[in-house]
């Protein structure tokens, strides 16, 4: 195809003086100072977008950056890194490394990375005194270089430094939260220490940003909960704020499911404003059924086959009664409280009423001591439901027994249309050795 020829002339031709006339542009005067202001211009607007393509490539496409800017700081750090890893045995010569260093840093003096680069090059090479100093510099030079901060934590942890490895821990979650997914884990073990704990305090009083999400990290995931109860013994209990008030909570629950009943117990008595006597009462009131002690408190069962509720007793004064609507043919579990009776005897009596059962549909008591695997019970009583039942029974509580669990259930037939049964009253009294 042949190409046009532009006529530059002043002349006219195509794109002349009197082309551009034609067409209807007016020939405009241009100076020499307006044209060093106009390349000015496109210079400066050309820079602009080249740092814009250098700041947006240097640590996802080094290479692509260096294209544009060969000693952009960041990409000469992030290129060589990259080359490390993949085995570049040049790139990991001293001399090539401390180029790549001195370059970046000559453009960037407080450049925490580039340090750390140098400092894990050392350690290849088991210059372990090198290493230690460059991770230092780079940690007073840039706290937000969240690789450095890891190195020292556990550089801190092989000199057996707990002060400065939990400082370094501090660090290194405050920089960035995408840390917390591989520190939490590792700190949450770590507090089985018991000298660990003790200087874990200082942040339970300070609380800094990710104290809560690791707190509730910890609770939930720990396969220790003793050493969390411990932890929060010592500070005298957790921080304030409600964002802290649901990990007694949890903690319970993990205690109990973790099958530690006497630390869940003393983990309960130091809950601040707890009623103490819901570990050796059986009274169904607001305090007793409060959701938040539970399974301390009276826990009512919701799953497949029963439905429970707590209401208010008609009684008044605080009372309240559990009502189970059950399905026919149900067998299983209404409600369960653990309790902590010291050994001796006892009485219970407990009142109950029932709707719609059949004639063979039954509710049973049964108290066992917790975390005993003899089956063995304390207490096992059967009634048959009516429009109103009386339970009572005597039992003694043995000494190798230090917590109890108490378990309503109920057994209704598959003929049976749904059963409704209220746990009315419940009452429990320590008696002496002569009665």
């Amino acid at each position: 195809m042949a190409r046009t020829k532009l006529n530059r002339s002043a002349s006219g031709g195509r794109f002349g003086a009197g082309g551009f006339r034609k067409l209807g542009f007016k020939r405009v005067s241009v100076t020499r100072k307006g044209a060093l202001f106009a390349v000015a211009a496109v210079l400066g607007a050309g820079a602009a977008m080249a740092d814009s393509a250098v700041n947006m490539f240097h640590t996802r496409a080094p290479v692509a950056a260096l294209a544009i800017d060969g000693n952009d700081p960041v990409a000469l750090i992030r290129d060589a890194q990259t080359k490390i890893v993949a085995g570049d045995g040049a790139a990991r010569a001293d001399q090539a490394v401390l180029s790549v260093v001195q370059r970046s840093v000559r453009r960037l003096p407080v450049n925490g990375p580039a340090f750390r680069l140098y400092g894990l090059n050392s350690a290849t090479k088991a210059d372990l005194s090198a290493m230690r100093a460059q991770m230092r510099v780079s940690d007073r030079m840039e706290r937000r270089d969240v690789g450095a901060q890891l190195w020292l934590i556990e550089n801190a942890v092989e000199q057996n430094d707990v002060n400065r490895a939990l400082r370094h821990y501090d660090t290194a979650l405050r920089i960035e939260q995408s840390s917390r997914a591989l520190l939490y884990p590792v700190l949450t073990s770590a507090l089985d220490s018991e000298l660990i704990r003790e200087r874990f305090l200082p942040y339970m009083e300070a609380n800094p940003p990710w104290l809560e999400s690791f707190l509730r990290y910890a609770v939930s995931k720990t396969q220790n909960p003793i050493a969390l109860a411990q932890l929060a013994e010592l500070n005298g209990g957790w921080p304030e704020g409600a964002a802290f008030s649901s990990l007694d909570t949890e903690l319970l629950s993990r205690l109990f499911s973790n099958a530690d009943f006497a630390e869940a117990a003393s983990h309960f008595r130091r809950i601040e404003g707890v009623d103490e006597t819901i570990l050796t009462s059986l009274a169904l009131t607001n305090a007793s059924t409060n959701s938040r002690l539970a399974p301390i408190a009276w826990q009512p069962f919701s799953i497949p086959g029963i439905e429970s509720y707590i209401l208010a007793s008609p009684e008044g004064g605080g009372k309240v009664e559990i009502e189970a609507e059950v399905e026919a043919g149900y067998k299983g579990p209404v409600a369960r409280k653990y309790m902590a009776l010291e050994p001796g005897l006892y009485r219970l009596m407990s009142t109950m009423r029932a709707e719609d059962y059949g004639r063979q549909d039954q509710a049973r008591w049964a108290l066992t001591c917790a975390g005993r695997n003899d089956g063995l019970a304390v207490v096992s009583q059967t009634v048959d439901l009516d429009d109103e039942m009386a339970l009572e029974t005597r039992f003694a509580v043995p000494s190798n027994c230090p917590v109890q669990l108490l378990m309503v259930s109920v057994e209704t037939l598959v003929t049976t249309r749904y059963v409704k049964l209220i746990l009315a009253s419940a009452q429990l009294d320590r008696l002496k050795a002569d009665n």
